[in-house]
């Protein structure tokens, strides 16, 4: 394809013949050479084409017509061949640089199948690092799914735990509360327990006086009691005298007066012969000589439990008995 061929075109106007009554003839010779093989043709090798007929005078012009169109279409055809040997070089000079390309593309492609190798190693490597990964994961998963297990019974256990101790602090709450109701009815029982042992205490501070006095009472029943005991004996003694002696008052014949004698004894003018009769005794005395204080009905009453009584011997009595 490198090769072209060239074309020699070459015109030469001849007389076919040089007698008078010969016609002339125009010869057209053409010459094909290929081109890098030598110089063209020699004379002798010249294609020659004659036109046998005759040509009037007025074919000329259009031969030489014909034969400046050839010229023209032969310099357009060289023209296209200077352009042809143009694009060849240029296309050789390109296909010179491809070469160089291709080569330094063959060497990049070698250093490039020497990296595909060591990335090739390296997959292998990720591979197996990925399946060690993945053998991992897949433990891990079910590690994961152990967990969410136990996270949800703990979740569980704790919901649970929860609403018991909302439902123990309710319930604390409220026995907090009857607690603290019950704590202030203790705290006013023992304000009031308080108060009565200051009234029990007071009581008791007022407990020796009431005792002193109860003493001095006791001693003045006492006393009281001995003297009417004795009063009483005396009293005896005189009936029984004043029996004996309307006794023997009766024996010495005043039996007229003993209806009156009966009531109030009678002393014979300018003496008698029984004794007279012996004067009451003095009511005994009180506690430490001072005979004791006049009794008064409407005041008559206990000093511990203040109890009136109606009369004296009933108070004493009483107050022994409370004071017991």
């Amino acid at each position: 394809p490198g090769d072209t061929q060239e074309v020699t075109v070459s015109l030469s106007l001849s007389p076919a013949g040089q007698g008078p009554g010969d016609t002339q003839g125009v010869i057209v010779s053409l010459s094909l050479s290929p081109a890098g093989q030598g110089p063209g043709p020699g004379p002798g090798d010249t294609q020659g084409v004659t036109c046998p007929c005759p040509c009037p005078q007025q074919d000329k012009a259009q031969v030489q017509a014909q034969v400046t169109s050839l010229l023209g279409e032969l310099r357009e055809s060289q023209n296209r061949l200077e352009r042809s040997r143009a694009e060849r070089e240029h296309l050789e000079r390109r296909a010179r640089s491809d070469a160089e390309r291709c080569q330094q593309l063959e060497e990049v492609t070698q250093g490039h199948q020497v990296q595909l190798d060591q990335l090739r190693l390296q997959v292998t490597n990720l591979e197996t690092a990925l399946r060690v990964e993945r053998r991992g994961a897949t433990e891990e998963k079910r590690k994961l799914v152990q967990l969410q297990a136990a996270y949800h019974h703990l979740f569980q256990e704790y919901d649970a735990h929860i609403k018991a101790s909302l439902e123990g602090d309710k319930r604390s709450q409220e026995q907090l509360r009857a607690a603290e109701a019950a704590l202030a009815l203790k705290q006013d029982l023992i304000d009031r327990l308080k108060a009565e042992a200051e009234r029990q205490r007071a009581a008791l501070e007022t407990i020796p006086v009431l005792q002193a006095q109860a003493d001095i009472y006791r001693a003045d029943f006492e006393a009281e009691r001995a003297a009417r005991e004795q009063l009483h004996g005396q009293r005896e003694a005189l009936q029984e005298e004043l029996k004996q002696l309307r006794l023997r008052l009766g024996g010495d014949g005043y039996r007229g007066g003993v209806g009156e004698g009966l009531s109030t004894p009678q002393i014979p003018p300018g003496g008698g012969a029984g004794p007279d009769p012996a004067p009451p005794p003095p009511p005994p005395a009180g506690f430490g000589g001072v005979p004791p204080p006049p009794e008064e009905g409407p005041d008559l009453c206990c000093p511990k439990c203040q109890y009136k009584a109606p009369d004296m011997d009933t108070l004493q009595i009483h107050v022994m008995d409370c004071i017991k």
